[in-house]
């Protein structure tokens, strides 16, 4: 019973490490998708930088309708949020 009552654990820790590592990476690439980021030391430079505006934001950030808009040379893009 002991051992079952192990393997039931282990397989249980062994799923939540890998719920963790496929978020990170799906949280990764986002990052990387709409921060251009090329390092992981700019990565983190970026996330320190918006690290305080989103933790005051975060709540309207997540409840309001964001538009992402292009500019006229196609290049660049402004978020705004709809309200």
């Amino acid at each position: 019973m002991k051992a079952k009552k192990q393997q039931v654990e282990a397989r249980k820790k062994e799923k939540e490490r890998k719920e963790r590592t496929r978020r990170l990476i799906q949280v990764g690439a986002i990052f990387e998708k709409y921060f251009e980021i090329q390092s992981e030391e700019e990565a983190e430079k970026i996330a320190k930088a918006l690290q305080s505006y989103v933790g005051k934001n975060k709540e309207k950030i997540l409840h309001h309708d964001v538009v992402v808009t292009q500019k006229n040379n196609g290049s660049k893009e402004v978020a705004s949020t709809k309200e």
